[in-house]
């Protein structure tokens, strides 16, 4: 996994060296999933950390639906298991977090009426687990259910994304064979199958932060006629739109980068594309997922 050093060697080869000295400063610690397929002779433990495969859940815990259809469930993360990560400090340290997703219609995440379409449940771990059966309508079939994969963890830093945030770089500092060199290092450091928790976001589209901060404020950023409408339905320009997307936007962390692993859990993020999840800092200082906003990219 990368640590700092080997990002600074990226940056350099790829002739940036008088960049580093303010990209260093915003590279973030993660903690990288690393899922394996399970095998029939190794079941995994109740409240172990992975992908997939049937998830474990208090009984009072109401499985999370939208539309009158279950949610494909898609991770759970054994916090314990994160302690010895220096980015895991901002997460409780103890419980249980499980990730649901409506893998039926796979929504993108730039509609504000999309909210509830994933959900993110916290569990104290004082809590009663049981494995949960999964509802009659998720299935193989319809790629709304998938096998258990078992995870390991890495810490990994990640370089920050000059697009995504403010990090002192200019946009005309860079030349256009210097962007494409950063674009580049972003786009390929990690490889496939990069699954994350915490850290910068590898993003396959565009930035998402901005998106974040609009679209929870109510505003569709799908097209510019769906921007119009809701901007006019809130009495808003299109440049206090900007103004209010510039100074929120650092207020969105990301939460879980889940990748395509079709090979070790079946599963496809529109064309070989990304999960994000982001939860608003001040929500996250408190331990509270329930207003998690989920963004789906791919190529």
């Amino acid at each position: 996994m990368l640590q700092l050093s080997d990002l600074q060697t990226a940056v350099e080869t790829a002739g940036l060296a008088e960049f580093w000295p303010r990209l260093a400063a915003h590279c973030r610690p993660s903690i990288r999933l690393l899922p394996r397929a399970s095998e029939l002779a190794e079941p995994l433990a109740m409240g172990r950390s992975r992908l997939g495969g049937r998830p474990d859940l208090p009984a009072q815990a109401i499985w999370p639906t939208w539309e009158g259809r279950s949610l494909s469930f898609l991770a759970q993360i054994k916090l314990a298991d994160l302690a010895p990560y220096e980015a895991a400090t901002v997460l409780p340290g103890t419980g249980l977090l499980s990730f649901f997703y409506d893998a039926l219609q796979q929504p993108w995440g730039y509609d504000p009426a999309q909210r509830g379409q994933a959900v993110v449940l916290f569990h104290e771990a004082t809590a009663l687990l049981s494995p949960r059966p999964l509802p009659a309508d998720l299935t193989a079939e319809e790629y709304t259910a998938f096998p258990a994969a078992a995870v390991a963890f890495a810490a990994e830093m990640t370089l920050p994304n000059p697009w995504e945030e403010e990090i002192g770089i200019a946009a005309d500092e860079l030349s256009e064979d210097q962007r494409q060199a950063y674009g580049r290092l972003l786009l390929f450091q990690h490889g496939d199958g990069t699954s994350r928790l915490l850290g910068n976001p590898d993003a396959l589209q565009g930035p998402m932060r901005e998106e974040c901060a609009l679209v929870t404020r109510g505003i569709n950023t799908g097209s510019t006629e769906a921007r119009q409408q809701t901007l006019q339905a809130q009495s808003l320009t299109p440049d206090q739109a900007a103004e209010i997307a510039q100074q929120t936007a650092s207020e969105w962390q990301l939460l879980l980068q889940l990748d395509s692993h079709e090979e070790e859990a079946q599963m496809m993020w529109g064309d070989m594309g990304r999960l994000y999840f982001w939860i608003n800092r001040a929500d996250l200082a408190k331990h509270d997922f329930s207003r998690v906003w989920q963004i789906l990219q791919c190529y």
